[in-house]
């Protein structure tokens, strides 16, 4: 399923699988001036390119290497003929996906493999100079896009709430947290994040966003020092694993799951926790 808006100049596509007909994991790619930010995932690709076909694109960014940012890759090279970009440590990895976990081929599909250019401190287009800005954390080739004409932020995965409650295990959110306040020095008007919901007040957006992650991170370490275990740290600040999270996914319309246990542990508050436990410094060391 395909939602098409427009804000300012730049063309905002949502895309997501459908259960029973219903949309249920949101992630999008934006269109402006020939510019493509990200391809999406691999089965609403033929929807992508269906939409993309009377349209002028002239090169692709990937803002990081993960599935349902880089599976419409091959397609759009061999429909437009064009250059895709991204960090240098995402061009192997874009090039040879890992395995998949068996939620993610069922939620996005599994990439092909295809070949990016290392991408520079800037990207061009006929309109716009966008500096690329290399922010951490969720990934470590995770990169964000900037305009400082517009004050435009195209901030992939980098923000997605303004009080996360999930993190994947390879996630380091004092990472995050320094990558939330590099992008905001750089004062933007608007982000552009990859759910699709565009945030017309992004510094102010950005300012909350990183005093909950830094408050949440210092309860965490509190808690840890008083000999508390990443679980039972979990249970004192959200409650139980499926309490915090809220909601549930029926399988198959019969066995119904948490979110932790849909994705096999990949997405879960007890993430969130041991995130905030690794080692600062080693987190920082990249700034």
């Amino acid at each position: 399923m395909l939602e098409v808006s427009s804000f300012e100049d730049v063309t905002c596509i949502r895309m997501s699988p459908t259960m029973g007909g219903k949309p249920w994991a949101w992630v999008a790619c934006y269109l402006v001036d020939g510019l493509l930010v990200d391809t999406g995932p691999a089965n609403v690709s033929e929807e992508l390119m269906r939409f993309l076909e009377n349209k002028k694109v002239q090169k692709v960014v990937n803002t990081h290497y993960h599935e349902d940012h880089v599976s419409s890759n091959v397609a759009i090279q061999k429909k437009f003929g064009i250059d895709i970009f991204a960090h240098p440590k995402a061009v192997p990895k874009i090039s040879k996906p890992a395995k998949l976990f068996s939620y993610q081929e069922m939620v996005w599909g599994y990439p092909v493999p295809s070949k990016t250019k290392k991408i520079g401190e800037r990207i061009n287009t006929e309109n716009y100079q966008f500096e690329v800005v290399h922010t951490p954390g969720h990934s470590d080739d995770h990169i964000c896009l900037f305009d400082p004409k517009k004050a435009w932020l195209f901030s992939g995965d980098l923000y997605t709430s303004e009080k996360p409650n999930v993190a994947r295990p390879e996630e380091r959110q004092w990472e995050i947290i320094a990558s939330l306040k590099k992008v905001r020095t750089l004062k933007p008007r608007i982000m552009f994040p990859a759910p699709g919901n565009v945030v017309t007040d992004a510094s102010a957006v950005l300012d909350r966003t990183i005093v909950y992650l830094e408050s949440l991170g210092e309860r965490v370490q509190r808690l840890h020092e008083k000999g508390m275990s990443p679980a039972e740290i979990r249970d004192v600040i959200f409650g139980e694993e499926a309490a915090a999270l809220r909601y549930m996914l029926r399988v198959r319309g019969v066995q119904k799951l948490t979110f932790r246990d849909f994705t096999n542990d990949q997405f879960s508050t007890e993430n969130l926790v041991r995130s905030f436990l690794k080692n600062r410094i080693e987190c920082l060391r990249s700034f």
